[in-house]
């Protein structure tokens, strides 16, 4: 029941955290996720639970604030880093870059079948913004998401919020 709630949330927040590879610095940022539209299969029994435990699937135009912490070596590496978020098995790789702009590919193959692409523009080190469209299908569901995020960065001290670590399979 929580597979779709996981797929909603591993598309808002995985190709933010992508995008600082490449820029950035390391510490403490804020993402704010807003979903634009999404098309996928809920059934009513996902739809009940998640009605009785109070987590309410973000609807268009809702922002979902979160937090990430980036390493050093995250913010040092070329390439973004590898999300595995449960089961949803996404590889990412950055197509171009050109001075703030930043064109991002997350080919994901398991229960998320499909490609996402998103374009990240940098304000200075501390800041960016864009876009995120995944197409593809989802526990054998079509599935398609539009997003836009934006992200801040706040402090060095990551206040007990940890790095992302990727799962081994």
């Amino acid at each position: 029941m929580n597979r779709i709630f996981a797929f909603v949330a591993a598309t808002l927040i995985a190709i933010p955290g992508a995008a600082l590879a490449a820029q950035g610095k390391a510490g403490l940022w804020t993402v704010t996720t807003t979903l634009q539209s999404a098309s996928f299969q809920v059934s009513p029994a996902f739809s009940a639970t998640m009605l009785h435990t109070g987590l309410n699937l973000p609807t268009n135009g809702q922002p979902l604030v979160t937090q990430m912490c980036m390493t050093d070596e995250e913010v040092d590496n070329a390439m973004p880093p590898h999300m595995n978020i449960r089961d949803l098995d996404c590889t990412s790789r950055v197509v171009s870059q050109r001075g703030a702009v930043m064109r991002i590919e997350a080919t994901c193959h398991g229960r998320r079948e499909g490609v996402g692409r998103s374009q990240i523009t940098w304000r200075g080190s501390d800041h960016f913004e864009g876009t995120y469209i995944f197409k593809g299908r989802f526990s054998g569901h079509a599935a398609q998401v539009s997003t836009a995020f934006r992200a801040d960065w706040v402090q060095a001290d990551c206040h007990g919020i940890r790095a992302f670590v990727p799962q081994n399979n």
